[in-house]
């Protein structure tokens, strides 16, 4: 699989194929925050870190030496390439979970779709390729709706909002920055390294970097003083949000490429405060309810380049 071209946009069977990731990839990402938020209770930052990334390097080394044993090798004899981002993933992940603890579910999503502007700035200034879809009219009008949309469901949440807007704002916003660097940064790796090989090899560098933190300012040893059902949600919102989630975006990616990819995960949000409203008891007003349906429609714009 070759990585993304302009002309792809026109090929409907990859954009379909594209759009089906990026919804798997959503459908994931859409359960980290709420996890992260129940956790909080049981888990410092560190340790919740240390552990879901355990978690997801596990389960993606045993998908990976099943399915792509010859990639995983190849990757293996390449780390060197990997660790650049294997450090911005570890800050983005302690930034990012650092500002969840200290927001919402909701809120520390909404302020993260501020990728949807930093990914393509970024990739405007570093691929040709992607120059081109910055600049088509759809992009930029679907972008703005898809904005107003996450503006509205901002203002539309009232005073029921955990935590309010804190310091935790500012690491989310910190969060928010080093992964964007990081989704522009891959981009060049996955032409010649397979996105399930980096996100293994990620995850367990991360792991490493993790480790003296964990020991320093986290509790090893909590998992256990906890439940086993406390401890499967932990692993498991390792293997859901930071393996199966990455996958489904790398592949999204070769096939859409990432500005594409950061506007359609607008719709974090809006899935997020759905379960958020179920799970965390965080409500929904009619005006987010609205707002979420605007980003809805600029995401389909979007992903609509190929029909223009």
């Amino acid at each position: 699989m070759g990585s993304f071209d302009k002309s792809d946009l026109k090929d409907p069977s990859r954009m379909k194929i594209g759009i089906l990731y990026l919804l798997g990839a959503a459908f994931a990402w859409s359960w980290p925050n709420v996890m992260i938020r129940i956790l909080k209770a049981d888990f410092d930052i560190f340790t919740q870190s240390f552990y879901r990334y355990i978690g997801a390097s596990v389960f993606l080394f045993i998908v990976g030496f099943i399915f792509t044993r010859r990639k995983m090798v190849y990757a293996a004899l390449n780390l060197k390439v990997l660790l650049i981002p294997s450090i911005i993933m570890a800050i983005h992940q302690i930034f990012y979970t650092t500002g969840v603890f200290m927001t919402s579910a909701v809120i520390s999503s909404l302020i993260g779709r501020l990728n949807a502007l930093i990914i393509p700035a970024l990739s405007f200034a570093f691929y040709m390729d992607e120059r081109q879809v910055v600049k088509s009219r759809s992009f930029i009008i679907g972008a703005i709706i898809a904005l107003i949309g996450v503006a509205g469901v901002i203002l539309g949440k009232g005073n029921n909002v955990e935590g309010g807007f804190n310091i935790g704002v500012v690491f989310v916003m910190l969060g928010t920055l080093s992964w964007s660097i990081y989704a522009v940064y891959i981009k060049k790796v996955i032409r010649s390294i397979d996105p399930l090989a980096i996100i293994s090899y990620v995850s367990l560098i991360s792991i490493i970097i993790f480790f003296p933190l964990v020991l320093k300012f986290g509790d090893i040893k909590s998992i256990s003083n906890v439940p086993l059902k406390t401890n499967i949600l932990l692993f498991g919102s390792g293997i859901l949000g930071v393996g199966v989630g990455n996958v489904f975006y790398y592949h999204a990616v070769k096939y859409v490429g990432t500005s594409i990819s950061s506007i359609f995960f607008l719709l974090l949000p809006f899935s997020i405060g759905i379960l958020g409203f179920l799970i965390l008891n965080e409500t929904l007003t009619m005006i987010q309810i609205i707002a979420g349906i605007f980003s809805v429609v600029g995401c389909w714009m979007v992903t609509g380049l190929r029909r223009n």
